[in-house]
């Protein structure tokens, strides 16, 4: 034997290298479950928020997946993976030839559809190291890409994310308000002043007064309060109010104002709250007819707030409040965790607001999004041929990289979060 063959180190076996993959995999979870550990060890009521805000972000994430995945598996797509999370994954099996995985970062999911592509394949076909996939009818029922399917199909494959997110949202806020009720924080509603010459003051209303209740309804809290006085427009309201020891009935007629400045007249006492903490939550149950109303009325009245949120965003007309609300996913964590405390009623209506949120955002004409997408399938129609692939690739791959870097400080899909929790806490 030559020299140099007897100084050459073996070659590891096969069953080496899976050894040494499993003791390495074995190794990270380890040092993953010691770091958490002592995370909870050290910050219990942290580590409460952090795990709550992960279960109702994957339940959330997983609902506008599983949109994706089931609509390409009825499109004849083939579906390489469903993952919750994002790489490195530390759990992978395969079914069916489809590969679910779990992520390490527990922060939004993925199906990789065969010729959408992953975020890898995208930067690759950018940069043209493999080929632009390219539409073939002649694949079979469940082997097709992403462009072999029809126009209307790979927009339902698209939608289908958002949509679910919608149709969770409805679902669960029918479900709340039918059986348990429509929660509402109950909370003092004390005047902090009253301005001159208001209906409030020609009445005789004072700072310091508590209202108690309205043409006998109670006053659950200052926004509830306020809801009701615009509902009755400038019709006459019986105001019920705690002052000291004494309770007086005192009535009177709101007056219009303008609203803001927009030029919008609402009905109007001119009365301003002290701030209150909340005392409880209570609930009004509703039939479920009533409910699926409503549920529908809550979506599309959160949906229209976060457009005109996002519109005066661009148009730099926010208020001091609302450019406060804006956060991260450590903000809205946080409000998650709040919610969490008034029970799970609450929690439920949260997520559901979340969802409607989760929803819209992905639906943003912005690169690398679902919203992103479909604007150049919009292009494909008008134009009635597909946008060129290889640039297609490389302006989601761009975006995809703005929206990570953009994220890192602020992100549009928070926008609202403070606003939805805003009737839950001070």
């Amino acid at each position: 034997m030559s020299p140099s063959l007897q100084d050459s180190p073996p070659n590891p076996s096969p069953e080496t290298d899976n050894s040494r993959a499993r003791f390495s995999s074995f190794a990270q979870i380890a040092l993953g479950l010691a770091a958490v550990a002592y995370f909870i060890y050290a910050k219990p009521d942290s580590a409460r928020t952090v795990a709550i805000f992960l279960v109702v972000l994957g339940v959330l994430v997983f609902v506008h997946e599983w949109g994706h995945f089931q609509f390409a598996r009825w499109a004849g797509m083939k579906v390489n993976r469903f993952a919750l999370g994002f790489p490195p994954f530390i759990f992978n099996r395969e079914k069916n030839g489809v590969t679910y995985s779990i992520g390490a970062l527990p922060i939004g999911g993925m199906v990789d559809i065969a010729g959408l592509g992953s975020e890898e394949e995208m930067v690759n076909t950018a940069k043209g190291e493999v080929a632009a996939p390219r539409r073939d009818t002649s694949r079979p029922f469940g082997q097709k890409q992403f462009q072999d399917g029809s126009l209307f199909w790979r927009f339902m494959v698209l939608f289908a994310g958002p949509l679910m997110n919608f149709l969770f949202a409805i679902v669960a806020f029918v479900g709340i308000y039918s059986t348990v009720g429509v929660p509402e924080p109950t909370a003092p509603v004390k005047i902090q002043s009253v301005v001159a010459n208001a209906p409030a003051a020609s009445a005789g209303l004072q700072k310091g007064d508590q209202i108690l209740a309205l043409d006998g309804q109670p006053a659950r809290n200052p926004t509830f309060f306020s809801q009701k006085i615009r509902e009755g427009g400038t019709q006459n309201r019986t105001f019920t109010v705690q002052r000291g020891a004494e309770k007086l009935n005192i009535k009177l007629s709101p007056a219009l104002r303008d609203l803001n400045g927009t030029g919008t007249k609402v009905p109007s006492v001119g009365i301003a709250f002290a701030p209150t903490k909340i005392e409880g939550i209570s609930y009004e149950k509703m039939s479920p007819m009533a409910a699926v109303g409503k549920g529908f009325a809550d979506s599309i009245q959160i949906t229209t707030s976060i457009l005109d949120i996002i519109k005066r965003a661009f148009t730099r007309n926010l208020s001091k409040d609302e450019v406060e609300g804006i956060g991260g996913p450590v903000k809205i964590a946080q409000a998650t965790g709040d919610a969490s405390r008034f029970g799970l009623p609450v929690m439920i209506q949260f997520a559901a607001m979340l969802s409607v949120n989760l929803g819209l955002m992905n639906l943003l004409p912005l690169p690398a999004l679902d919203g992103g997408r479909i604007l150049f399938l919009g292009y494909e129609l008008v134009a009635r041929r597909p946008f060129n692939p290889k640039w297609e690739g490389l302006v989601h791959a761009a975006g995809m990289l703005m929206l990570l870097t953009f994220m890192l400080f602020i992100t549009l899909r928070d926008v609202n979060a403070g606003a939805l929790l805003e009737r839950f806490t001070n």
